[in-house]
């Protein structure tokens, strides 16, 4: 249970060890999905879609700028039910929203008796044949149409309509005149009679008379008894003229009451009462009932990205069957899983870390977490609220953030699944998968049989969601376009990356926890990602783990499951994958892998699969007029790494492979001249490090931090610290008489050591960078002078003509020497 609490509590010690180089990349990466800034397995939909839009993110102001209900939707209803006779919704809309101006000059010409030829898209629409044959309603259309130039505006704020020329303003008031008439002349036409005095609102409103509109809310739609959303769209009009009229508190208070009741205005509502800026306390003192006192509390709790007991307590306590309490209980367990799952890979980790404070903030957040726990278990006990089962879903989910895995259990199992809504049944499944990821072992097929089932059905859901986003916004769009909605995806991904793969990388199974990397990212099979292409297609956190953890072990034996097929349970879940290994991308990585190993021979096995027209992308200098492309030469003799010296045509891995194997055959072959050999064998090794200009033949990204930050990768020994450079040209050494040649092993030796120089973290590199600027010594310079080849250089090799050239580019030697110097 103890190792994995701590699995379940720190996911952030496997994904930040592997990509802990994100951080400095941040300046100049794209910025935060803030829909995915942190591992997240409670659907935030789960309580209420009416409100998804106020879910928790601290990415941006609301989560989803879309209003949970659509306005068109909601009139086109109530036309077609007030005009009946088979007038359908889909028609009214089309008619009332969806026409350009031409298609309406036809309509209008139409309705008006002229003479007109209707195209078919218009003879079959049943609204126009409704209105066609209701003169009223063909009589009010006609009205609304006039009025649309005058009620199309552009705003500076949610209630402030940019001014409007002084012509326009009394056509705009006559127009309101009118529409009062008319609306009297339909006593008892409710329907009409409602929408005529908000058409007269909305000119009185939009005309700066703010006055007329707050009248003509108050006699002529407030009375009505008509059951329409209209009276929702006039009562947000009647708010933002309150506003204008000096009354911030009672327009704040207005608009909560549009939040309450009409979701096609909630988004409008929720903005316009936040950009009031009023005291809460003012607003709050004009609610009518608990009810009212309750929405007033969630909208100001909307805003609070921390956490936050007493918005969720005092709505519970005010209305408890108000679906707004399990919005607010999901916001505070989506906070605890910025701090509970794994540590946002754009805040932590980085050199401002520290700043944050990490070992208080999770106390914090456990302290949240435990208070949490005994909410939610008040509100399945009480069962004031609709649906109890979300308190006892979530106070398991909130045990298995704890690291409680057990008691999650026992919680989940006293939960009637079938009673449970469709989503809240759903976040069951998920809630249960995380449970038993405990029980798995990576040798235990009988713990994976049992699991697959669970993981198949989050795989469909996954595709059945990524489908219809696919539908509704294309191959290309699908993934920003319906990015908050694709909440199967993340937990799929979530799953299989931050708790199922760091599982089998504990258990040494790094294979295993590879397929599951890459079952993260790609779901695979979709029209945008078809199955031969998936290598290609990998995210950035997957692709660097394949690139920078996979050894040539677990490289082989993929690439066997590849051939030979899985023999495990989990076999059916990664056909997609195994189905692609057999590509470019694989085999040249199999063959980079084995280069890190200095097996040149068994890397050239590997690159032998590569297609003849297989060409990685070389790096370019984008500082240069033209992008000049930066070719390899590792075997380049260079006294100073910077500027770095480049090559003057490719060379590929497979010829180097090929030329690093000749080295060592020829030292077996001709050791009279192995001293040679042996050094150009550390020259490229060396040139291929962070530092040297090759390093594109053993990794697949470079960035200039790589100079001075350790390194967590297996092939950081040579990567940063030319471990391997320094054994060969240590063997170069000792296989030589020659002094010159001795004085140069013994300088590259030096900067080898120099190497060893790194900072654990940017923050220290920042704070030591900022201490020299404050006057105290070069750290790196203090060091370098206390470096052993150096002091050996001086000692035995200070005659040579090899130091003088040194001394004369190297500022470090020179200054190590300059007091015996001649």
């Amino acid at each position: 249970m103890n190792s994995f609490k701590r699995l379940c509590i720190v996911f952030s010690v496997f994904l930040l060890s592997y990509f802990g180089e994100i951080a400095i990349n941040i300046a100049c990466g794209p910025e935060p999905d803030p829909y995915d800034y942190y591992v997240s397995f409670f659907h935030n939909n789960v309580p209420d879609e009416g409100y998804v839009p106020f879910s928790f993110t601290n990415m941006r102001f609301l989560y989803d700028e879309a209003e949970p209900e659509s306005e068109v939707r909601i009139n086109s209803r109530e036309w077609a039910d007030y005009l009946g006779k088979g007038v359908r919704a889909v028609d009214v809309g089309q008619l009332m929203y969806h026409t350009d101006s031409a298609t309406d000059s036809v309509i209008l010409r139409y309705l008006t008796g002229g003479e007109v030829a209707l195209p078919d898209s218009l003879a079959a629409n049943t609204y126009l044949k409704g209105l066609a044959a209701n003169e009223p309603a063909r009589i009010y259309f006609l009205f609304a149409k006039e009025l649309e130039p005058y009620a199309t505006v552009t705003y500076n704020h949610y209630w402030d309509p940019d001014p409007r020329d002084t012509m326009d303003l009394g056509r705009m008031e006559a127009l309101a005149d009118s529409a009062l008439r008319r609306a009297d002349e339909h006593p008892r036409n409710r329907f009409l009679r409602l929408r005529y005095a908000y058409q007269a609102a909305r000119m009185y409103h939009y005309s700066g008379l703010f006055e007329d509109c707050v009248e003509t809310y108050e006699e002529y739609i407030q009375p009505s008894r008509e059951k329409s959303a209209v009276k929702g769209w006039a009562l947000a009009l009647k708010a933002g003229a309150t506003r204008r009229l000096n009354e911030p508190a009672e327009a704040a208070y207005l608009f909560s009451k549009v939040f309450t009741a009409s979701p096609e205005r909630r988004v409008q509502a929720y903005k316009n009462f936040h950009y009031i800026d009023v005291p809460f306390e003012d607003v709050l003192a004009l609610a009518q009932s608990n009810e009212e006192q309750a929405a007033i509390w969630a909208i100001q709790g909307f805003n609070n990205g921390d956490f936050d007991r007493e918005t969720l307590s005092s709505v519970y306590d005010l209305a408890p069957k108000s679906p707004l309490v399990g919005v607010l209980l999901t916001r505070e367990i989506n906070k605890l899983e910025t701090q509970l799952t794994e540590t946002s890979q754009y805040y932590n980790g980085g050199w401002w870390s520290d700043y944050y404070r990490p070992d208080s903030t999770q106390a914090k957040a456990r302290n949240h977490a435990a208070w949490i726990a005994d909410f939610s278990r008040k509100l399945a006990s009480e069962k004031h609220y609709t649906e109890p089962g979300l308190g006892m879903v979530s106070e398991a989910y909130v045990h298995w953030l704890l690291g409680n895995a057990d008691q999650a259990e026992v919680l989940l199992a006293g939960v009637k699944v079938g009673r449970l809504s469709e989503r809240l049944a759903d976040q069951y499944r998920i809630v249960e998968l995380l449970i038993n990821v405990n029980r798995l072992k990576a040798t235990d097929s009988v713990d994976e049989k049992a699991m697959l089932p669970a993981l198949q059905w989050l795989d469909q859901k996954r595709q059945d969601e990524i489908n219809q986003a696919i539908t509704r916004y294309g191959n290309e769009r699908y993934s920003w376009m319906a990015a908050a909605d694709l909440r199967f995806n993340r937990t799929a991904t979530n799953l299989y990356q931050s708790v199922l793969a760091p599982h089998y990388m504990q258990q040494k199974d790094t294979a295993m926890a590879a397929l599951l990397m890459w079952k993260g990212a790609s779901p695979g099979g979709t029209e945008i990602e078809p199955a031969g292409e998936l290598y290609d297609r990998l995210g950035w956190p997957t692709q660097a783990f394949w690139q920078e953890q996979l050894q040539p072990a677990a490289l082989e034996r993929l690439a066997t499951w590849g051939r030979e097929g899985l023999d495990r349970p989990w076999a059916p879940l990664f056909k997609q994958q195994l189905g692609a290994l057999e590509s470019d991308p694989f085999w040249d990585l199999l063959g980079t892998a084995y280069l890190r190993m200095h097996d040149y021979a068994a890397a050239s096995k590997a690159f032998a699969h590569l297609s003849t027209d297989f060409a990685p992308p070389a790096p370019v200098n984008w500082y240069s007029a033209e992008e000049e492309t930066l070719w390899p030469d590792p075997f380049l003799e260079t006294l100073n790494d910077y500027p770095k010296q480049f090559g003057n045509e490719a060379l590929s891995k497979v010829e180097f492979a090929k030329t690093m194997a000749d080295l060592q055959r020829r030292i077996a072959d001709d050791p009279d001249h192995a001293a040679a050999y042996y050094f150009q064998l550390a020259n490229g090794v060396y040139q291929t490090g962070a530092f040297g200009n090759s390093w594109q033949l053993i990794s697949y990204s470079w960035t200039s931090s790589d100079n001075y930050l350790k390194g967590a990768y297996y092939y950081s020994g040579d990567f940063h610290e030319a471990r391997q450079a320094a054994v060969w040209y240590r063997k170069a050494r000792e296989l030589s008489d020659d002094r010159e040649f001795q004085a140069k092993c013994t300088f590259m030796l030096a900067k080898c050591e120099q190497k060893s120089y790194l900072f654990d973290s940017i923050r220290d590199y920042y704070d030591t960078t900022y201490a020299s600027a404050q006057g105290q010594p070069d750290p790196f310079w203090v060091f370098s002078q206390r470096n052993r080849y150096f002091r050996e250089l001086r000692e035995n090799y200070l005659d040579t003509d090899f130091i003088r050239t040194a001394a004369s580019e190297c500022t470090y030697l020179a200054d190590f020497i300059a007091p015996n110097f001649p």
